[in-house]
């Protein structure tokens, strides 16, 4: 049985990465930024659930490694891809329907709920985290699903730029 402790931090430290992001969306009048955001949280959350773990095994460092290639690739991708766009129409949708005060709304609306799923979905990084036993087959057969499926994500990002 894990400890819960690190995951309420991890929430913790999603949040403050979310509420300095949406700082700046105020600057840049511009909350799509968020998307560039998405992946770190979970990296965020790995590192803040490693840092914790009491005796970090070689899953530790191995789920650390993925998750970190994972996220980086895609903060990449989508940062590159948004560089100089005006705002992401769905957001501008989102916007049109709760104004007055939408730089306000924005907050609890855009990016602390993406900090909040973030952070949901990241507890099974906590379980791999914080597992203690030697590697297997199934970590191996996972590192192999996880290299197919990156491989797929990143054709599909790059047929998506030139389409």
């Amino acid at each position: 049985m894990f400890e819960l402790q690190p995951y309420f931090i991890g929430f913790a430290v999603m949040a403050a990465g979310a509420f300095l992001l949406w700082l700046v969306s105020l600057v840049k009048h511009d909350v799509s930024i968020v998307d560039s955001l998405w992946s770190l949280m979970f990296l965020a959350g790995a590192v803040v659930y490693a840092s914790m773990t009491a005796e970090p095994g070689p899953r530790t460092t191995l789920v650390l490694i993925l998750v970190a290639v994972w996220a980086l690739r895609l903060f990449g991708y989508i940062t590159w891809r948004n560089w100089g766009e005006e705002e992401d129409r769905r957001y501008q949708a989102i916007r049109e329907r709760n104004e007055p005060n939408f730089a306000v709304k924005s907050l609890y609306l855009i990016f602390l709920l993406q900090a909040t799923l973030a952070w949901i979905i990241s507890l099974p990084l906590l379980a791999a985290i914080a597992g203690l036993g030697p590697l297997g087959a199934l970590d191996y057969l996972g590192v192999t699903l996880f290299a197919v499926g990156l491989l797929f994500e990143t054709v599909g990002d790059f047929q998506l730029a030139r389409f």
